[in-house]
């Protein structure tokens, strides 16, 4: 029990969800080098007969997706898209590459095993997840047990420090297994090869030249033995195969063709991208009756078993490498391969060099054909490719004289398709169900344009024969076909993974992940650095459901682009998944016309979103790009090549009331399975809410939802919006919204507003009080607090930085909780420092220079009234160390610092690498606090004091306990007295009649609570 409940006193971080797979354009640089890679890419299981922890009683064979990222893997069902479990590398390291791995089982396992009669080889064997870490490790684990571990996070079995006798320093970037999906044949490979044979690219420094270097090497993978000794640890030597190298463009035909022979050669500027393998027994061997080829069963070395191909693919040209398979019996194995190079350049006059690179890569099943895609849009199929280099090989090896017209670059017949306008950015096989292993027949791909693409090879090739259309929110990035099973799995680039049928193509279930990755580069807006601070996007927007209870997200990822574009996501943290869309701005998904000359535009951004306390009024707002000039501000986007286009941004402002069952009209539009609309319902929308010039930077809402502000910087004014409901004879409400008013700035605060200082996105410049009489607007570095019923500006308070966030705290006082760049301050409304009447002594102000010179708040977030909030608990995020690193801290008003856990010395106090984007209050309960927050790099972590959890995901790394001795002390400043009251301009805006309603301006009572109304009189009269 004592563990227990210290555990449950200490602060925590737990990792829920993240990136499910590496950004295919991060930190690209050169746009002509694809970023998509074969290093981190999903991979799916074979069927596996899982055993569960709880009973001997083997199980249905299940499937698994492995959909692995830099910092884990995570292990979802191939049935139904819901995490299993995650697989986290040891110690603090990357992961950098992953394949799949077929193990022999040694020990009672394999003897019971020998002693029934059993055709399937898989029983005798075990699937395994093989990494390449950052540390220079090749981490392991079995996959056969994952159904036990349910929500778990699960260390590697066993680590092995790779080793190369000419490089130190070696890093695994690429890793492949040519038998990722046929057990009989892995268990074929691995008894001829002596172990489970693994093939890489590793990059490292010469022990000699210590210059770096890359060199494709392989190893063999030992078994688990289940009867022997620790082996949780060892080391694996690395064979090198074969150097990489970087020829100059003046090296000559003869030289070139000289390094051919023994380096995989690439032109300036080029990296590889892709490394595939695949094996093919001979005809001599018993699996070669599901084959449709034929090797050579002797040579001069011995018998051959077949030939094992990799492909090492970079994006101007690729490199076939071969190694002819030995039976155990032949005396002696060679030790080398042999490799033919391609380059393939495009046929076209009207393609240029840049788009005619290649993007993507696949393998048939059957190790026959190869499917290249381009960043052009076309794709090439090599028929027989395997089978010409493989014939081209032996006729150099058996001393036969070949010249370039045999070479299989200028034999193999090429097949050119065609549909795509952007890169094609996934290939896969299809399965034909006819057969165990795949065809070669039937092609998909996909690519920007979210649509995934069938081709029939086999026959009218030269036009696809079927479309999916609008897959994602974002492009494809991966897909998986099934061998086993034909089911299509595909991965967006918004973060989700969808699974169709392979025959009618029929979606069988969706995941839905935060979206978190951009689809392509933007086009560069023409500006100075206002111009560009503008049009920020700013951070992600998180708040909490009053309705399901989930946190509502919006403006998915932040910063340069957006991969939920016009989207609202509602996210249900304890599945990891979103559980509801709303899709505020359609949009189409290719934007360019010419990529070469074009830039892209832009994608729509729900910029601010606002709820009502009961969740039943939503109101959002959104930027679009549009190439029509008459609307909007304009801007200028500049292509790749310098060309201007000009276009223009359109801001509008839209209400949404929430739609109940009872009397609500039946949705009309068809949604797919899997699709997850909400129950919101448009009721209105205004264009340029601010006019033409006149963009949104604050938004707002009352807690009854009756009332809304926006402010605009451009228009230098905010503006009242108020709620209209009427209702029909049989009783169905109809709800309008209008603009009331608009209050220009106040004297005084004049281009305080507009100021660069002042104006970074993601702020909380305006704010309601708690009973929503009162509404407080930020001009810089000054507050000014409005009775927004009568439009009264009722008193001005100010700050020495300007104010990025603001909020009333709780409804017994209404004070204000102020937040500037590296100050937070607690005022009241119409106290002072010295005055009791109010508060009194309770204000005060901090600076973060105990955090350092650098530090700065990144997100303040309320309690509300409920648990730590009814205390004027608050919580906030400091980013340190310029960024690198953000301390998340529950402050207590009343002590002035950081709050403690109850009955314990452990502090509400987290530290969390890197930057975060938002902070959300998920679970207040007692004294106990949940957050959620999201960091800049899109993944979202549980931030728990004092709350119990079932299940956890810990994430050691990153946990951790503060007691009050070690934290930062907090130093009070001075404070600061009210301000005089300004002046104001008041313009109203047309109502009812078409013309302007004037204003009752003489005083009134605000209705507030008794502390504000006291204070109000006390100020006011006396």
């Amino acid at each position: 029990m004592s563990q227990d409940k210290s555990s449950e006193t200490t602060p925590s971080i737990e990792y829920i969800d993240g990136p499910m797979l590496p950004h295919l354009l991060q930190g690209s640089t050169d746009t002509t080098i694809p970023q998509t890679t074969t290093s981190l890419v999903p991979i799916i299981t074979p069927p596996l007969a899982t055993q569960t922890a709880a009973s001997e009683e083997v199980a249905d064979a299940q499937q698994y997706l492995l959909v692995p990222n830099s910092q884990r893997i995570i292990v979802r069902s191939a049935h139904h898209g819901k995490r299993v479990c995650t697989l986290v590398p040891k110690g603090d390291e990357s992961i950098h590459a992953v394949t799949l791995v077929w193990l022999p089982v040694r020990g009672e396992e394999a003897d019971n095993a020998d002693d029934e009669e059993n055709d399937d080889e898989e029983d005798s064997g075990e699937w395994v997840v093989v990494a390449g870490c950052s540390d220079g490790t090749l981490q392991e684990w079995s996959i056969t047990k994952v159904s036990a571990k349910s929500n778990e996070e699960v260390a590697p079995r066993r680590v092995f420090q790779l080793t190369c006798s000419k490089t130190e320093d070696v890093n695994m970037v690429h890793l492949t297994s040519p038998t990722v999906s046929d057990a009989a044949l892995a268990s074929s490979l691995y008894e001829e090869k002596g172990g489970a044979p693994l093939y890489g690219l590793i990059h490292g420094t010469g022990k000699k030249s210590k210059k770096s270097s890359s060199c494709v090497v392989s190893c063999l993978l030992p078994r688990f033995d289940d009867n022997g000794d620790d082996q949780t640890e060892g080391s694996i030597d690395l064979k090198r195969l074969v150097p990489t190298k970087t020829l100059k463009s003046s090296t000559s035909r003869e030289e070139k063709a000289r390094l051919q022979k023994s380096h995989v050669c690439l032109k300036k500027g080029d990296s590889i991208f892709g490394l595939k393998a695949a094996y093919r027994p001979s005809s001599s061997t018993a699996l070669a009756d599901t084959m449709d080829y034929e090797v050579e069963e002797e040579d001069s070395n011995g018998i051959s078993q077949g030939d094992l191909f990799l492909v090492i693919c970079a994006s101007k040209g690729f490199v076939i490498y071969r190694e002819s398979i030995k039976s155990s019996s032949s005396s002696k194995q060679e030790d080398g391969g042999e490799m033919v190079h391609f380059e393939l350049p495009m046929k076209s006059s009207y393609q240029s060099k840049e788009q005619s690179a290649f993007s993507s890569i696949a393998i048939s099943p059957d190790a026959k054909n190869l499917a290249l895609g381009r960043l052009s849009g076309h794709m090439e199929i090599l028929d027989d490719v395997f089978d010409n280099v493989a014939k081209f090989l032996n006729a150099q090896s058996n001393g036969q004289d070949v010249d370039q017209e045999q070479h299989p670059e200028a034999v193999t017949v090429r097949k050119s398709v065609h549909w795509h306008a952007n890169p094609v950015r996934a290939l896969a096989f299809l399965a034909d169900s006819g057969r165990h292993k795949g065809n070669s027949g039937s092609l998909i791909s996909g690519g920007e344009e979210s649509v995934l693409v069938t081709w029939q090879l086999d026959r009218d090739f030269h036009r696809p024969s079927h479309f999916v259309s609008r897959v994602g929110q974002g492009g494809i990035l991966h897909t998986l076909c099934c061998m086993h099973t034909g089911k299509i799995v595909v991965f967006c680039s918004d973060n989700s993974v969808q699974c169709f049928h392979g025959a009618n193509y029929d979606r069988l279930w969706t995941e839905q992940g935060i979206a978190s990755m951009m689809l392509h580069e933007e086009g560069v807006i023409k500006g100075n650095e206002k111009q560009q601070n503008d049009i920020k996007k700013g951070p992600v927007l998180m708040s909490k459901d009053p309705i399901t209870g989930h946190p509502i997200l919006a403006n998915l990822p932040g910063g340069k682009s957006q991969l939920s574009p016009g989207m609202v996501h509602w996210y249900d943290p304890k599945s990891a998944s979103v559980v509801g869309t709303l899709e505020v701005s359609p949009y189409n998904r290719v934007s360019r016309r010419d990529p070469r000359v074009d830039p892209n535009i832009p994608t729509p951004a729900v910029t601010h979103i606002a709820i009502g306390q009961d969740g039943k009024d939503m109101i959002t707002v959104d930027t679009v790009w549009t190439e029509n000039t008459s609307v909007g501000r304009e801007y200028t986007l500049v292509g790749p090549q310098g060309d201007e286009t000009p276009m223009s941004v359109c801001t509008s402002i839209k209400f949404y009331s929430f739609s109940d069952a009872k009397g609500r009209k039946p949705d009309q539009r068809k949604h797919r399975h899997g699709d997850l609309p909400m129950s919101y319902e448009l009721v209105s929308s205004m264009a340029s809410p601010h006019g033409r010039e006149g963009e949104v930077c604050a938004l707002a809402i009352s807690p009854n939802g009756e009332t809304a502000c926006t402010l605009s910087r451009q228009e230098d004014a905010f503006r009242i919006w108020s709620k209209n409901t009427t209702y029909s004879p049989s009783g169905v409400p109809s709800v309008m919204w209008k603009c009331l008013y608009k209050v220009k700035t106040p004297a005084g605060f004049a281009n305080l507003l507009s100021q660069n200082n002042y104006s970074s996105p993601g702020q909380n410049l305006v704010a309601f009080s708690s009973d929503g009489s009162v509404l407080s607007v930020c001009y810089g570095t000054h507050v000014t607090l409005w009775d927004h019923a009568s439009a009264t500006l009722l008193n001005s308070l100010s700050s020495a930085e300007g104010i990025q966030h603001l909020h009333f705290l709780t409804k017994d006082d209404d004070f204000l909780l102020m937040t500037s760049e590296s100050q937070v301050a607690i005022k009241s409304p119409f106290g002072g420092a010295g005055q009791s009447c109010y508060l009194g002594n309770d204000e005060w102000s901090v600076d973060l220079s105990a955090f350092g010179r650098d530090a700065k708040v990144s997100s303040v977030i309320p309690f509300g009234d409920s648990g730590l909030g009814a205390k004027g608990f608050f919580a906030m995020s400091v980013a340190i160390d310029n960024g690198a690193e953000t301390v998340v801290m529950v402050v207590d008003r009343s002590e002035r610092g950081v709050a403690s856990v109850k009955d314990s010395d452990s502090l509400m106090y987290w530290r969390i690498k890197g930057g975060v984007s938002s902070l959300c209050v998920n679970e207040c309960i007692g004294s106990g606090v949940e957050l959620l927050a999201i960091t800049e790099d899109c993944r979202m972590l549980s931030l728990n004091a004092g709350i119990h959890k079932a299940k956890t995901l810990s994430l050691k790394s990153q946990s951790t306990s503060i007691s009050r001795t070690q934290a930062p002390v907090l130093q009070v400043g001075s404070e600061v007295d009210s301000q005089p009251m300004k002046k104001r301009k008041i313009s109203t805006m047309p109502r009812g009649t078409g013309k302007a309603q004037q204003f009752d301006t003489g005083f009134e009572f605000p209705s507030l609570s008794g502390k504000f109304i006291t204070s109000f009189l006390s100020k006011r009269h006396g």
